[in-house]
């Protein structure tokens, strides 16, 4: 199925909900609806194996140790850049068990120790 296709299902979907809920129609139609099956590739979402995450590593500290730093973040603990990059040092200052963690906000706002 073509993902225009779900866009549009959902794009129906809430037209109707919300003719609904505002009393312009008795019911939702489209309550039942169900959304088409999308088949996505997943080998675009797919991360480093372990020997090109060793070598990432390396390049990463041959540039500068601030470099090296953002590489160990991403790689080691599989952030998203976004999450990289709104981390500050007062973030590793607990333990856990005693070791010290990293307090990351996630996807979703989900807050997160990374040790």
């Amino acid at each position: 199925m073509d993902s225009s296709i779900n866009t549009m299902m959902h794009v129906v979907r809430g037209y109707f909900r919300f003719a609904h809920i505002d009393g312009l129609i008795s019911s939702d139609p489209a309550v039942y609806a169900r959304l088409p099956k999308i088949h996505r590739d997943e080998t675009r979402t797919q991360g480093l194996d372990q020997l090109e995450l060793i070598r990432f590593l390396q390049i990463a500290q041959t540039i500068t140790v601030h470099h090296g730093a953002l590489a160990y973040l991403l790689g080691i603990n599989a952030l998203r850049a976004s999450e990289a990059a709104v981390v500050r040092i007062e973030d590793y200052t607990d333990t856990l068990r005693g070791y010290r963690v990293l307090h990351l906000v996630g996807k979703g706002n989900n807050r997160r120790p990374c040790p």
